[in-house]
């Protein structure tokens, strides 16, 4: 289940019941339970806390153990510098006493225990001052210490080193006991439709082009498309541009060129033929299929590329008329059907049953698309929700298709692409639903996906 965290699901969450302070408050519940099952009661504990809902947990965690034992919440940041409500509303009802960052040698020498509410997960590189001397104190403090979700500063090279971890909903990918101590998973009451649903929180996954950036490194797409409808290589190579990839690669017939470069001069065109196919080495994420046509030539350039590209593979459209599941076995590639192309790909009925044990059989991430989308790996299972009547318009999944290349390209994981692909792809028609009613178009969609991108919904 590592596609999944507090971070997302708490964006998830608020976005259906409004915020996630009933979430906060069970999680607080839930480390304070532990402690009075391990500690004996009259123990001082301090809870060092940062400014986002980790802290939240946290100070919630401390309003429930001040009965049994002597609290001291020390606040990094003061409380102008919590970030969210909801940790805001945890501070201001929480009846103890707490105390500023000026007091933490004073804080942790009194404690026997310490409860670690820095980070939670998401921390993009190493701490910095003042988080990073914290948690160098804490560290070196001597005392038994108790993290809240993760050791803050998880994964980098500046954490928390705790006795135990608390985490919520299930261990987070590379948590072990070396690094989190004993682990302790916590339910704290998420619906089971906000852990399988697609949704905002999924955004999380995106990630955040370094300033020390160069060229290539943000992601390289491939996209063989267009062959006999050149209009789907436009599509799918101005939404795979549009999720942030420092370079889009099309590969079609030379007739196509003046086409596909009128739209977007920062495409890089490349002709192919039976006899020429250039270069696709050194690319993230390959897409085959929007717009090829089923001529033999077609066919022979799709199984040509899919045999000679290693890498993170989507295929959508005539590629899934052309090939057979055996052929990309255990590729982890993503597919990106309708209801008639899984059928056509794998001889079975459209069915969220069939499409599990599809991409279990063969190793693929399958996004089988429809008003609901179901995306698996053969393990796990994702909903996305959303859309209009509009987006059964021509296009939208050659968007969809170059939304998920683009995002894969990114080194994001193919589950995890293919969700946020589908999250993109709705949103894009219902934003342009709202303001356009049933008549937007499909550029309409590809211009939406910087708004998603941009404002994170």
């Amino acid at each position: 289940m590592d596609y999944l965290d507090e971070k997302s699901m708490d964006i998830n969450y608020a976005s259906t019941y409004g915020n996630t302070y009933k979430l906060m408050k069970q999680a607080g519940k839930s480390i304070s339970d532990f402690v009075e099952r391990t500690i004996q009661p009259g123990k001082s504990i301090a809870i060092i806390c940062g400014t986002g809902n980790n802290a939240g947990d946290g100070i919630c965690c401390g309003e429930y153990l001040l009965e049994k034992y002597n609290v001291s919440v020390l606040l990094i940041k003061d409380v102008k510098g919590l970030k969210t409500q909801e940790t805001r509303r945890a501070i201001n009802d929480y009846n103890g006493a707490y105390y500023p960052l000026s007091s933490l040698d004073e804080v942790i020498s009194r404690s026997d225990i310490i409860i670690d509410a820095i980070f939670g997960v998401g921390i993009n590189g190493d701490p910095r001052k003042p988080y990073s001397e914290v948690i160098q104190n804490i560290n070196n403090s001597g005392k038994t210490i108790i993290s809240v979700d993760v050791p803050s500063g998880f994964p980098t090279n500046i954490q928390v080193k705790p006795d135990y971890t608390v985490t919520f909903t299930d261990i987070k990918s590379g948590m072990n006991s070396e690094n989190s101590g004993k682990i302790i998973v916590s339910d704290i009451g998420i619906p089971e439709q906000i852990k399988s649903t697609v949704g905002p929180g999924d955004m999380v996954y995106m990630p955040i082009s370094p300033s020390e950036s160069h060229k290539g490194m943000n992601g390289i797409v491939g996209i063989l498309a267009g062959w006999e409808f050149p209009g789907a290589a436009v599509m799918s190579s101005l939404s795979a541009y549009n999720v942030g990839p420092d370079l889009v690669k099309v590969f079609t017939n030379e007739v196509n060129r003046p086409i596909i470069m009128s739209y977007n001069p920062g495409i890089m065109f490349y002709p192919v033929n039976g006899k020429n196919f250039p270069d696709i080495t050194g690319l993230n994420s390959m897409l085959i299929g929007p717009g090829m046509g089923r001529s033999k030539e077609a066919e022979d350039l799709i199984k040509y590329a899919i045999k000679n590209y290693n890498g993170q593979l989507i295929l959508d459209a005539d590629a899934l008329k052309l090939i057979t599941p055996p052929e990309v076995k255990g590729r982890n590639a993503i597919i990106t059907p309708h209801s008639m192309e899984f059928k056509a790909f794998t001889g079975l009925e459209p069915t969220e049953e069939n499409a599990v044990e599809t991409a279990k059989k063969y190793g693929l991430i399958i996004l089988l698309k429809g008003s609901k989308d179901i995306i698996t790996d053969g393990v796990n299972i994702r909903y996305s929700y959303g859309g209009n009547s509009r987006m059964t318009m021509g296009g939208t999944g050659d968007v969809l298709a170059g939304i998920v290349a683009g995002i894969a390209s990114r080194k994001v994981s193919p589950l995890r692409s293919a969700s946020l692909g589908s999250f993109i792809n709705k949103k894009c028609g219902d934003i342009a639903f709202e303001k356009f009613g049933s008549y937007y178009g499909i550029m309409d969609m590809i211009d939406n996906i910087k708004i998603i991108m941009h404002n994170k919904f």
